[in-house]
């Protein structure tokens, strides 16, 4: 039961998300966790005490703000310059001598952001606030599917015990198929040299965004996900969304299972929307917003209830690579000898391969119509969902059927809460094949 009605609100739409959905949420996680739970510094608080090294020989930060409009890459690009003009003047005595031989200028200032991170985060995060204690706890039973994040510091390993962190470029290499994995999508302190924190670092890497996006797609499209510690505006949300935005968007621009969930210390300061406009180019995404007093009562409702929640990812990681290995390797290779029996088996019964490697089977719409009309349009190389939408006014007048009136192989229309509307139209791929031969004048025929 819900300490408040914002709770309770908040409650519903991640229960109607996690029904809808049926599997585990993944996370998009920021700064305001790990400042919630280790007082680990913001951006600002991170460039801040990079300057502090310079002691009097340095602006304010003030003056770096004013400078560059509050622009935090702006800000950090300039700082990192002066550190490095330090580095190699009075400061060079302060780092390792393999610094200096970097083709990276901004290695010193990766270095001390790194350096007090890993000097702030406790080995174990214990606390003595009964409310933060609480969270933790819920937190820690919500065994997400994954975690992104663009924090540098290692809060979330401490918290979601098993789970693996995957730093910066290392998720383009990375197999999804798997469980229990944390993206550090901008670095981790652990590794100094992965952090994305200079203008040369955030070009390079907005460049690679869209890898990200369509590397992650997988988890956007089958997967709630809920985004912790961010502000609204944050500009690596934005930046992350406008990409997945652009391929499941639905038709009104609304981003349907991704939530953003903003915490506020009392009631009366709520100011922020209950929607959020993201600007993409010659489209607006949407995403919903809750505004809540109680993060308790959030990660409680998101929180695993079934036997997954018993499961250790390490494990399941082991399995999944083990799997990998022998389809891929040992198999072709003639290194296992193989039961056919066993196999004719467990291809004639589903339910067999998943009982005997003690897994429960789920399924669900998401999974076999896994695109927005949008996608679909972008799959056929149309301009926009209107022209997917054309070719499906045309195959009604050409044939009589119109493919949105059922579920069928085509489409499907999910449930997306409990009102009437609130639903979205997926499709699958073989709408993408159907409506792509009726693009290029092929004969095509409907078996619904």
């Amino acid at each position: 039961m819900a300490d408040d009605p914002l709770a309770a609100e908040a409650v519903d739409v991640i229960s109607e998300a996690l029904e809808s959905f049926d599997c585990q949420p993944v996370l998009f996680v920021g700064a305001g966790i790990a400042r919630r739970y280790i007082g680990a510094p913001d951006w600002d608080g991170a460039l801040q005490y990079a300057l502090s090294k310079l002691g009097d020989k340095a602006p304010p930060y003030s003056y770096f703000v004013q400078k560059y409009n509050d622009e935090k890459v702006l800000i950090g690009t300039e700082i990192g310059d002066l550190l490095f003009e330090w580095a190699w003047k009075d400061g060079k005595d302060k780092f390792d001598e393999r610094l200096f031989n970097s083709k990276d200028r901004f290695v010193f200032l990766k270095e001390i952001i790194s350096q007090h991170l890993n000097s702030i985060t406790p080995g174990d995060i214990d606390v003595s606030s009964d409310l933060i204690k609480r969270e933790i706890k819920a937190l820690k039973a919500i065994r997400p599917h994954a975690i992104i994040t663009t924090n540098y510091d290692s809060t979330l390993e401490k918290i979601f015990s098993g789970y693996e962190a995957i730093v910066g470029a290392g998720v383009l290499k990375y197999n999804l198929n798997s469980f229990g994995e944390i993206f550090h999508i901008h670095g981790m302190a652990e590794q100094p040299s992965s952090l994305v924190i200079s203008k040369p670092d955030y070009d390079n890497w907005s460049d690679e965004s869209k890898y990200f996006a369509s590397k992650l797609l997988t988890y956007f499209v089958e997967h709630p996900v809920f985004i912790f510690g961010y502000g609204l505006g944050d500009p690596n949300v934005q930046t992350v969304l406008r990409d997945i935005g652009r391929i499941t968007a639905d038709d009104s621009g609304l981003i349907g299972n991704v939530i953003q969930v903003v915490w506020y210390d009392d009631a009366e300061k709520i100011s922020g929307p209950a929607e959020f406009v993201i600007a993409g180019g010659d489209r607006q995404y949407r995403l919903r917003v809750l505004n809540v007093t109680s993060l308790a009562e959030v990660f409680e409702a998101l929180a695993a209830k079934h036997e997954l929640k018993d499961v250790n990812p390490a494990l399941v990681r082991a399995l999944a690579a083990r799997v990998m290995k022998l389809t891929r390797k040992d198999i072709p290779s003639g290194e296992v000898e193989v039961d056919f029996s066993t196999l004719e088996r467990l291809a004639k019964n589903e339910d067999e391969l998943p009982k005997m490697l003690g897994l429960t089977y789920s399924d669900s719409e998401n999974k076999l119509h896994p695109y927005t009309l949008s996608m679909v349009a972008d799959e056929i190389g149309l301009k926009n969902w209107q022209g997917a939408d054309k070719i499906l006014k045309k195959i009604k007048e050409e044939t009589g059927v119109e493919l949105r009136d059922s579920d069928n192989r085509y489409h499907c229309k999910i449930k997306t809460g409990k009102k009437d509307k609130s639903a979205t139209r997926k499709w699958s791929q073989e709408a993408i094949d159907l409506l792509r031969a009726v693009e290029e004048g092929k004969e095509y025929k409907i078996e619904i």
